[in-house]
């Protein structure tokens, strides 16, 4: 994964998931997160989720930085971070707003 220098400023925003398709060799989904009409649609992956089914993240809304360096994640080059907890056995959990946020809206600063 690429490093960003250090004057760097990450691009938090908002986005529901419109889509999640498993890879179970690796345990983890790729996800389709709508950011809204002047962002769009970016692709993103969830690690190490074996709690978590496909259809229960759909229309989920979930925060990513969505300006990170470009990198290659097996056959996809993504710049898209979902941001994630671990829980109480290390599998990832999608921070969610507790309110309806609108796709796109960015963390303040």
């Amino acid at each position: 994964m690429a490093n960003p220098s250090p004057s760097f400023s990450f691009d938090i925003r908002a986005g529901t998931i419109i889509d999640a398709t498993a890879n179970s060799s690796l345990g983890s989904y790729l996800l389709k997160v709508n950011f809204g009409s002047i962002i769009g649609i970016r692709t993103c992956v969830l690690h190490t989720a074996p709690h978590i089914r496909a259809e229960s993240l759909l229309e989920k809304h979930v925060c990513a930085i969505i300006n990170f360096p470009e990198y290659k994640k097996n056959i996809k080059t993504l710049n898209t971070i979902l941001l994630c907890m671990p829980d109480t056995h290390g599998h990832y959990v999608p921070i969610q707003p507790d309110h309806c946020i609108p796709n796109g809206g960015s963390l303040f600063s």
